[in-house]
């Protein structure tokens, strides 16, 4: 079964740590996490806690609050372009796009984003687009919202704590 455990943390600790610390609690797996500061929420059926909740059930027209780490960006000859980091628009259409994949409306909107950097611990260094949303969407397609809460939204840096759809 499917659950999310809250794990305090210190705030300080970020990036591949963090990577390194989700997959040593899920033997190696690499589950949807989403860091909150002092706590992370991790997404798995691996049994860390003995208080881990269920992700909420939904149903086609619920309208529900949600908060959403990403990187958003566009594919241009196979490799990620990021939008400016001021390019709201651009950030609210890559979410719009998401929800019709993902069995959801977003109703209202904020985001904010900043250029991510990120070591890998392997020596390699890069940075990506890192777009924290909230806002409030409403469920059109459940079954595929449902698939969406299990396996996140957008494909880049999971590892890195993006993509869990947090409702």
């Amino acid at each position: 079964m499917l659950l999310d455990h809250l794990i305090p943390k210190p705030p300080s600790l970020k990036g591949y740590d963090v990577h390194r610390l989700v997959q040593g609690l899920t033997d190696g797996a690499s589950p949807l996490f989403a860091d909150m500061g002092d706590n992370l929420i991790i997404r798995t059926d691996k049994p860390i806690t003995e208080k881990g909740t269920a992700p909420r059930m939904t149903a086609d027209g619920d309208i529900v609050g949600f908060e959403l780490r990403s990187c958003v960006s566009r594919k241009i000859k196979g490799r990620h372009v990021y939008y400016p980091t001021t390019d709201w628009r651009s950030r609210h259409a890559w979410l719009h796009k998401q929800g019709q994949r993902h069995g959801f409306e977003p109703l209202t909107i904020s985001c904010n984003s900043t250029q991510a950097k990120i070591d890998d611990g392997k020596g390699r260094k890069f940075t990506v687009d890192q777009t924290d949303f909230v806002g409030v969407l409403r469920v059109t397609d459940n079954t595929n919202f449902q698939k969406a809460v299990v396996s996140g939204v957008g494909s880049t840096a999971r590892t890195f704590g993006f993509g869990m759809l947090v409702i």
